[in-house]
């Protein structure tokens, strides 16, 4: 199996977005440059160095732990500026503009990447499928970033929260922290908060406080309710992703010569062969989220998307559900073939190689690698 990420330098991605820059602006724009933490991770430690709660500080994309990232960021009306160089993260002050740093709101992410332990074969698999993914493109498919604690062989923290099981979403939550170790020592002591306590992860300031609350005597809907919005939406992010991530499988599965590959719990579907005609007919398709307020174009994925759903048990009732402050279900739309720009293989060894592309924003390398490779990626 080939593997990615072996040091964070070999998974290098900066965040592309032009800044305005105002003088008198409110808002204090830094570049953020980090390994060894994801996004949410370094806010946190930002934050603290900067004297500002965590609702201060704007980013406009969750980037990867196991990488070497830069990514803007801005801070509303810092106590002070400050240039910040721990052993994970520097922090350099770009200048002030009247806008924040917004979810979503970047251009495009440059990636280089090295790829180990390929084989000769994998080599030339990889020349012949640049040429194939440069023209028609690779499936959008949501990475294992979107999926939380279901990496971690566990269930959609939302979909306990349909159930009203808060218990069960907190007890997911909050376990999920941590290594195989820790989890097993967190279930154990799961109702002694205490002790729970002192054997979580004190950097994880969030789920400390949904602790504090549980040991304050208060219930697991209202400790969840406490949680950071941004926290909250990723719960509905993650089982969004992974309905999204079915729709897109089953069109390829169903009607085009593939390769399936192994993908967290489940397999995503690959096109190895199409004519062009029948790519200029897919080029532009879009798949909605629920397709409530975006309806699917396509006859093909409306139906894939009403028995996906019902298969789920998800109708209007669900849909429409609201749950410790949020509504579990957002509608919305997504390409499902993007283009990357500028692929290319930078470098060839005997057992790795290195390549570079533009992706546009909320698609995944990961899932580009596999497309070229047709294969699991460790």
């Amino acid at each position: 199996m080939v593997i990615i990420k072996e040091r964070p330098e070999d998974f290098y991605v900066r965040e592309i977005k032009h800044l305005e820059f105002e003088p008198d602006g409110r808002y204090a724009y830094f570049l953020l440059r980090k390994k060894g933490l994801n996004t949410l991770e370094a806010i946190r430690e930002i934050s603290k160095l900067l004297g500002v709660s965590e609702e201060r500080v704007g980013f406009g994309g969750l980037k990867d732990k196991h990488a070497l990232s830069e990514q803007f960021i801005s801070v509303e009306r810092p106590k002070y500026i400050r240039e910040i160089k721990t052993e994970n993260l520097t922090l350099k002050f770009l200048g002030y503009g009247r806008r924040p740093v917004s979810l979503g709101e970047i251009e495009g992410n440059y990636f280089e990447i090295v790829v180990r332990r390929v084989r000769p074969k994998d080599i030339g698999l990889l020349k012949e499928r640049i040429p194939f993914v440069k023209k028609f493109g690779f499936e959008n498919y949501f990475g294992e970033q979107r999926f939380g604690s279901v990496k971690h062989a566990g269930e959609f923290i939302l979909k306990h929260l349909l159930k009203n099981n808060y218990e069960a979403a907190a007890k997911e939550y909050l376990t999920s922290l941590g290594d195989k170790r820790r989890k097993k020592a967190l279930l154990k002591a799961w109702g002694n908060w205490k002790e729970f306590l002192r054997l979580m992860p004190q950097t994880s300031i969030p789920e400390v406080k949904l602790v504090e609350s549980l040991l304050k005597g208060k219930s697991f809907e209202e400790a969840l309710a406490e949680l950071p919005r941004n926290i909250k939406l990723m719960f509905v992010f993650a089982y969004q992703s992974y309905l999204w991530n079915r729709y897109l499988n089953t069109f390829v599965a169903r009607y085009f010569k593939h390769c399936p590959v192994p993908f967290l719990k489940w397999k995503i579907s690959f096109i190895k062969e199409i004519n062009e005609d029948v790519f200029k007919e897919i080029k532009e398709l879009e798949i909605p989220f629920i397709g409530i307020e975006f309806k699917p174009k396509s006859k093909k994925i409306e139906l894939i998307i009403e028995s996906i759903l019902k298969e789920e048990g998800i109708d209007r009732e669900a849909i429409e559900a609201e749950r410790i402050g949020i509504k579990l279900f957002n509608d919305g739309i997504r390409k499902a073939f993007v283009f990357p720009e500028g692929l290319k293989l930078m470098e060839e060894g005997k057992n790795h190689v290195k390549l570079s592309f533009t992706l546009p924003p909320g698609s995944y390398a990961t899932i580009l690698l596999r497309k070229l490779l047709c294969t699991p990626i460790n």
